[in-house]
């Protein structure tokens, strides 16, 4: 479908503009909502603000709706406007917003404390980041949640809204379906290959993605982890192990050693998932996301003590709310490995489905479609007042 760039005054054939300010490889709800507004009809005109050094020339040579500019005259005349982090983490950056909806995606189920239950918070506090948190997770009409769970446990607790609808997240599914051409938009598409052609030969995937820490750290920082020692365990196994860091940590020296890859921090890694045999993690939500793939899941939260007294507290108690192995050092870590991918054992199955289905009301590919929907029906709502 080729639909050429605007100037963002008015959309196709006069319709409602709604406004999805994201990135192609940043947090993705607003990537994949994006995408499937574009490829049906929703009775509004989708354009994304992209940023013009990094997604705007990727769009425009793709055919999809992209803002030429971004100002605030651009935004005056949305019908809605979609996110999925901070207005100041957008392409909008810190520009006025509107008096139109404000349709807050987020990027993920959240383990850790944010949002109001974050400013009440002692660790890590203060009336500064307080008044600034509590202008960022308040006045929006609509923040999607995933079950009724989770609207009533975390989601109506962390944000101020009108509205909690039960759609899902959007960027899940393409881990529940085949990618199509326009998803690979902002993927590392040569390690995608790479995973693909490895898969194809027999070989295992593990994918490692820790979160970052307010406080600074990291696994190289803290010596936790040897990427050349995990290498050579990986090669000699034939596992890929494809680790996905915060921008802020640098580990390039280490990208394209054979058992040992580092995937761009700025790129869309949901594609590739579901090659993977399985997720090590520590804090981070993707975890919550990865269990819809029901494959095994691998703890790795070295500094846990640390983290939840100097960086963040936690909703839950962590050993109930993680259903998998719990690992705090390297060795231990390359034995869960040996066990859960090699070995296919898998002890923690049970209570991994049980909190999946606790976590979303629907395992489908559908939450892109439901997500526009209800920007269709909130745009005509607001239409008629």
């Amino acid at each position: 479908m080729h639909m050429p760039a605007t100037d963002g005054k008015k959309g196709p054939a006069n319709r409602p503009k709604v406004v999805f300010a994201g990135k192609m490889g940043g947090l993705l709800n607003v990537k994949y909502a994006f995408l499937q507004a574009v490829a049906a009809d929703y009775g509004f005109a989708p354009l994304l603000a992209a940023d013009p050094d990094d997604d705007h020339k990727l769009l425009r040579e793709s055919g999809l709706p992209v803002l030429a500019r971004c100002t605030p005259v651009d935004v005056a005349d949305a019908a809605a406007i979609v996110l999925d982090d901070f207005v100041d983490n957008t392409a909008l950056q810190q520009m006025p917003l509107p008096r139109v909806p404000v349709i807050q995606l987020w990027h993920g189920v959240p383990l850790k404390k944010i949002g109001f239950p974050e400013i009440s918070s002692a660790v890590n506090m203060t009336p500064e980041k307080a008044a600034w948190l509590t202008r960022r997770y308040s006045g929006y009409a609509s923040v999607p949640s995933t079950s009724p769970w989770m609207t009533e446990q975390l989601f109506s607790r962390v944000f101020r809204a009108d509205v909690f609808p039960e759609l899902g997240f959007a960027r899940n599914d393409v881990l529940l379906r085949a990618p199509g051409r326009n998803d690979m938009l902002g993927v590392d598409v040569d390690l995608y290959a790479h995973v693909a052609r490895h898969r194809k030969a027999g070989g295992k995937v593990v994918v490692y993605m820790p979160t970052f820490r307010d406080t600074g750290g990291s696994f190289l920082e803290d010596g936790i982890i040897d990427p050349m020692f995990i290498n050579t365990f990986c090669t000699r196994h034939d596992i890929l192990f494809l680790a996905k860091f915060h921008h802020s940590i640098r580990v390039d020296s280490f990208r394209k050693l054979p058992g040992f890859c580092v995937y761009n921090s700025g790129c869309d890694i949901y594609p590739l998932l579901p090659m993977a045999d399985a997720l090590i993690t520590d804090y981070s939500s993707i975890y919550f996301d990865f269990m819809l793939l029901d494959k095994p899941l691998v703890f790795f939260p070295y500094d846990k003590e640390k983290y939840i007294s100097r960086d963040r507290e936690l909703f839950y108690d962590y050993a109930s709310m993680t259903p998998g192995l719990h690992v705090r050092s390297q060795e231990e870590l390359v034995s869960a490995i040996l066990r859960t991918v090699m070995h296919g054992d898998d002890p923690h199955a049970a209570a991994r489905r049980s909190l999946r289905d606790t976590v979303f009301a629907r395992v489908d590919a559908l939450s892109a479609h439901r997500v526009c929907n209800h920007i269709k029906d909130l745009v005509t709502s607001n239409k008629e007042c």
